[in-house]
């Protein structure tokens, strides 16, 4: 009797056992059946405004992954930076089985960068929305406009900021690249390290005014930034404009901050700038960005400061104007003078390897006269050239490469500009 009772309680306790088994199974794969991974092993989008052949990535940009929950909630799942190419690359995210779309939100810009922002201060942001595919694999590349319907306008800005944002990734990225490579080869040569700033633009914004760097901020709030000012037609912002004026300004803020250089306003780069120290600041962003924009090869224009000629007179000729700094400046990096009969460049006691291609070396030359331009805190152009003379020059052949630069733009053995606006000889105070 015992037994048989014995074998009656054994056998209800393994029920229970099997039954609670069953039970938590049942439970688990419950659990598991309400969520998915979904892998996204590329998406890259591209903004375009009419023309899709026309559209532009968005690199090195903040981007956050979301679904809307059953009561419509947005649930973020995931953040992160867009690669180089503007691809969210390599990502798993779970979401509940019974979501079938998630969002990709992307904004313009980063924390460590700075943002491209609207006139109202907000940030540029768009948003994709994906259907899920049944593997839970998102490996896609398209373009889209984003705006709203009726309004082209805002269509226009939303592909201008685009673009805006992208060249300024491409100017950070190929600053640092040229001052690391100076860095490799000159001991002298600290790395560049960025500080963000934001850029404004929007249709209409600023219409046909001057684009700028502002110290106290366009708007007086004391925070710097710049604003690329709107023009009545979108073709002049071509590749080449926005390439320039990205360069130009951002090169402003990275003067001001490292080396303080003042602001001072002036009528055009062929200009006479009584305030010497407005030609070299102007100067030095003009030459940033026309090295940028034309892959560090002026030569079509290595002569302008011999050649210039308005009814009959040469505005740049020793002479204090933005242009004349620029032409200096480009003397000081390119290895192959183009009609000057001056064959000095700024890394040529430095550089020993004989692999390097000329435009590889006019690139470090680059980087050397831009960090140079930060380190040196020069506050004209005559200071910078004897900076340069007494770092660069080396030996008396040096000297006289180095005097050839300076007389065949009119200036003076310690870098000073020689003529007044008419052509006159200037008298040292």
């Amino acid at each position: 009797m015992k037994k048989h009772r014995l074998k009656l309680v054994l056998g209800s306790l393994l029920a229970i056992f099997v039954t609670a088994g069953m039970l938590f199974n049942l439970a688990t794969n419950s659990h598991a059946d309400d969520t998915r991974t979904v892998t996204i092993k590329s998406l890259k989008m591209s903004v375009y405004y009419d023309d899709a052949d026309q559209a532009v990535a968005m690199p090195d940009s903040d981007y956050t992954i979301t679904y809307a929950d059953a009561n419509g909630n947005s649930v973020k799942v995931a953040t992160g930076e867009t690669d180089a190419n503007g691809a969210i690359t390599d990502v798993t995210v779970d979401v509940p089985s019974d979501v079938s779309i998630i969002k990709f939100n992307y904004t313009l810009g980063t924390a460590e960068r700075g943002y491209v922002l609207r006139s109202t201060g907000r940030k540029y942001q768009f948003t994709y929305a994906r259907s899920i595919p049944s593997n839970n694999t998102i490996d896609y590349t398209t373009s889209s406009k984003f705006g709203a319907v009726g309004n082209d306008d805002l269509y226009a800005t939303n592909y201008m900021a685009t673009r805006i944002n992208n060249y300024y990734v491409q100017s950070v990225n190929e600053l640092t690249s040229a001052i690391d490579e100076a860095h490799e080869h000159l001991s002298g040569i600290s790395t560049f390290e960025n500080e963000p700033i934001n850029i404004y633009y929007e249709r209409g914004y600023h219409l046909n005014e001057s684009n700028a760097f502002y110290r106290n901020g366009h708007d007086g709030s004391g925070t710097p930034d710049i604003v690329l000012a709107d023009r009545t037609s979108l073709s002049s912002f071509t590749d080449s404009y926005l390439m320039a004026n990205v360069m130009h300004e951002w090169t402003h803020w990275n003067l001001y901050r490292t080396a303080n250089l003042p602001s001072g306003s002036y009528t055009s780069h062929y200009g006479y700038n009584t305030n010497f120290k407005v030609s070299y600041k102007e100067g030095l962003a003009l030459f940033a960005g026309d090295m940028f924009r034309y892959d560090y090869d002026m030569s079509s224009t290595d002569t302008k400061v011999q050649t210039d000629s308005l009814n009959g007179v040469n505005r740049l000729f020793g002479k204090s104007t933005n242009m004349t700094v620029e032409q200096v400046l480009y003397d000081l990096l390119d290895v192959n003078s183009n009609g000057e009969d001056e064959n000095f460049y700024v890394t040529e006691r430095y550089l020993d390897d004989d692999t390097l291609t000329e435009k590889q070396i006019d690139k470090i030359n680059f980087g050397v006269i831009y960090a140079e331009m930060m380190q040196s805190k020069a506050q004209s152009l005559s200071e910078f050239l004897q900076y340069i003379e007494n770092k660069y020059v080396l030996t008396n052949s040096d000297k006289t490469k180095f005097e050839k630069v300076l007389s065949v733009n009119g200036l003076s053995s310690t870098g000073d500009f020689t003529l007044d606006e008419d052509g006159n000889a200037l008298t040292s105070d």
